[in-house]
């Protein structure tokens, strides 16, 4: 059951935690992907390129539970093997509520060499009561109410290095807000990830949410 459990977060981290809403009148849930309601789809898109789409969006708090670690990113996908499974048993233990998928933070924007890498959930508390301290190296992480740039990109765990530089360089090309020279400004920049199929319905495609704060 559990294997089952976090297979399916693993492909459905599109049910991300918060309610988003663009700068305009249009209200959307980042999880809504779909072509199904157009107007949805296209709110708040700021431009797309080859591969990449933009968007901007406002989130509001959220709340994760899982584990910081340091490593490259080309290791991330196995470590989301390995600490998924942990983090739906805490989750569990702790009886928090799931409030989206699995989601990787980055304390910077991410680049070569060993990085700072948050890997967890979203979970909200079942009740007013006073959680259980958590130990073994358990972390949770808030993130404040922002608006941010999102980029919806094809990419796999632990091979979003590239997507992210040219997300990064298509903000500075058509002249959107950059993040501060400080670091703890810039926090969060954050991922997940979805699968879809292509136009013949024939094979998977991989695809990468990279979401950085709007300075």
């Amino acid at each position: 059951m559990l294997s089952l459990v976090t297979g399916a977060l693993f492909l459905f981290v599109s049910c991300q935690s918060g309610s988003e809403t663009n700068d305009t009148k249009a209200h959307t849930s980042d999880s809504s992907l779909n072509d199904t309601l157009p107007m949805q789809a296209n709110a708040g898109l700021l431009g797309t390129d080859s591969g990449i789409v933009v968007k901007e969006m406002h989130r509001n708090a959220t709340q994760l539970l899982g584990f910081w670690q340091q490593m490259p990113l080309k290791d991330i996908k196995q470590a989301i093997q390995i600490n998924a499974p942990l983090i739906v048993n805490r989750i569990v233990k702790d009886k928090y509520k799931m409030e989206g998928g699995l989601t990787v933070l980055y304390k910077e924007f991410p680049d070569l060499g060993s990085v700072d890498v948050f890997i967890g959930i979203p979970v909200k508390p079942m009740s007013n009561e006073k959680m259980p301290t958590l130990t073994d190296g358990f972390v949770l992480e808030n993130l404040p109410s922002a608006s941010f740039f999102k980029a919806t990109v094809n990419a796999e765990p632990g091979k979003t290095l590239n997507s992210w530089r040219k997300f990064r360089a298509w903000m500075q090309k058509n002249g959107f807000s950059q993040p501060s020279d400080n670091a703890k400004d810039n926090f969060p920049y954050f991922e997940y990830f979805q699968d879809s199929r292509n136009a013949e319905m024939t094979t998977t495609v991989s695809q990468a949410v990279l979401i950085m704060k709007k300075s």
